[in-house]
């Protein structure tokens, strides 16, 4: 159920074209969730700078890291149960009625991709209005993308869960992320992709915010 209100929100995207606004220089969290400017604001109005939830802002041309995948694959999920972003998924909104909700698979994870375009939706079937990415990876990287583009739905849920994480950040990290940070860094030691001089410095770094 919660997927067809998800798909029904998607899809209202592209079938608003009313006189309102299609574009906005500077959005932020509150006045993008008020029910209020649903009057004014249409779907697919492009935003040129959105200041989210998390106090962090995004704009075109960021780069973006792919973070904790947690949705699980429905074909596999009494199997292997594969991994697979739940607010990621393949293609524009307006393609998924033709060609149905294809998830960016759990292994991209660490991935980084760079924000093209910033645009609103207005919430439908009782969700909130929301903000989406439309995300295409880096180049020189082995990211198989099987669609023009790659949007990052919901985007404030996706950074709440952690789907991804910004490479650049206009306000302090809090502890929980220092936190979540220092585990990451703990893995790739682990796994050898970072030294041990390397994992000491950024540990020394982390510790600051996380004692304080």
């Amino acid at each position: 159920m919660k997927k067809i209100i998800l798909l029904i929100s998607i899809l209202t995207t592209f079938l608003s074209y009313s006189q309102k606004l299609k574009e906005i220089d500077t959005l932020n969290y509150q006045d993008m969730i008020s029910k209020k400017n649903k009057k004014k604001f249409r779907n697919g109005m492009d935003i040129h700078l959105y200041k989210a939830k998390d106090k962090n802002s995004y704009k075109v041309g960021d780069t973006l890291s792919m973070g904790i995948p947690s949705g699980i694959n429905e074909v596999d999920q009494f199997k292997n149960r594969d991994t697979r972003f739940e607010y990621i998924f393949y293609g524009k909104p307006s393609g998924v009625l033709f060609k149905g909700m294809r998830y960016v698979e759990g292994r991209y994870r660490d991935y980084k991709v760079v924000i093209h375009k910033i645009q609103f939706n207005k919430g439908s079937m009782g969700l909130e209005n929301y903000v989406f990415f439309y995300v295409k990876p880096i180049e020189d990287t082995d990211f198989t993308i099987i669609d023009e583009y790659i949007t990052i739905t919901m985007v404030d849920k996706a950074i709440e869960r952690q789907e991804i994480f910004p490479i650049r950040m206009d306000r302090p990290m809090s502890r929980e992320e220092a936190i979540d940070l220092l585990k990451k860094y703990k893995e790739e030691l682990e796994l050898e992709i970072l030294t041990q001089s390397e994992y000491d410095k950024f540990k020394k770094e982390l510790m600051i915010i996380i004692k304080s």
